[in-house]
């Protein structure tokens, strides 16, 4: 298996850890607001992702790290804030943005070219999270999309700084930046939200769960994936992180998937297979 091949599965494997997880946050989110939810996932994740951190981080990777830490800790506040003021459906279709944003972004900062069949692969990809999570009928923008829409722009420029500032060989230092910069703002927003908690066996399953598995393994395997392959095909097989959320949900609680569901998960691993078997014409390219 090639370097690239194996950053692909760990990016896979990160998306299906964030999406399977989905509907263990959705419900502990009943016992805790969602800005101290993640204050204490991401600094208790961030305590246990040192024992990961051998030597000192390079001047390169802390400026890094700070940046691309800080981008993701807001991201997030817009996100779970946004989740408070709209629908769940809009924010997953709104945050699902990131996915065709990735490329243009890459090219505009970066000058980096994105070849024609995975932009195809894309645009897929992009009409399948559609049809799993834009309802037509249901969908406005108000304040809770707007920060929503915010969100997803961060979450671009994140998936192409970890390609473009990442240092080879200091992947365990990038995700730690990413984790212990998204604990220090959302330790910060507290300061702008009432919060509270009310600590039930749920809510300490949610912790566990969340904080090995989609914080500490998820976030190691992003940082190392992201190294290894361009930040469109990154987006792309990101873009299967809401195909496990619906897969979780209809196995573990029962939630029905409509066919125009169905559909859309069916067209985002098409548009992953698009990338990964055909990969032919121009490949994304930079100047680094």
């Amino acid at each position: 298996m090639s370097r690239q091949s194996r950053g692909e599965w760990a990016i896979a494997i990160a998306a299906m850890i964030w999406g399977s997880t989905f509907v263990v946050v959705k419900e502990a989110l009943a016992d805790i607001t969602p800005v101290l939810y993640l204050a204490i996932r991401f600094s208790v994740g961030a305590a246990i992702m040192t024992f990961w951190l051998r030597r000192l981080p390079s001047r390169q990777m802390v400026k890094a790290g700070l940046l691309i830490g800080t981008i993701v800790g807001c991201g997030m506040i817009l996100q779970t804030t946004g989740l408070g003021l709209t629908s769940a459906s809009n924010v997953g279709f709104l945050t699902s943005l990131y996915i065709p944003l990735v490329p243009f972004v890459a090219a505009a900062v970066y000058q980096v070219r994105t070849g024609w069949k995975e932009l195809g692969a894309v645009f897929v990809a992009t009409i399948g999270l559609g049809l799993m999570s834009f309802d037509p009928s249901s969908f406005t923008m108000n304040r809770g999309d707007l920060l929503t829409v915010f969100a997803a722009v961060l979450f671009a420029f994140q998936i192409v700084l970890v390609k473009r500032l990442g240092v080879d060989g200091e992947e365990a230092w990038m995700a730690w930046f990413q984790v212990a910069m998204t604990a220090a703002v959302s330790t910060i927003g507290l300061g702008f939200e009432t919060f509270h908690v009310v600590w039930t066996i749920r809510l300490l399953w949610a912790f566990a769960i969340t904080v090995f598995g989609a914080t500490v393994a998820a976030f190691l395997l992003q940082s190392y994936g992201q190294r290894q392959t361009t930040a469109t095909r990154a987006a792309l097989i990101f873009a299967t992180e809401p195909v496990f959320a619906g897969l979780a949900s209809f196995f573990w609680l029962g939630e029905r998937l409509s066919g125009r569901a169905w559909l859309g998960a069916g067209l985002v691993m098409l548009g992953v297979l698009l990338a990964e078997l055909k990969p032919g014409g121009k490949k994304e390219h930079s100047s680094k």
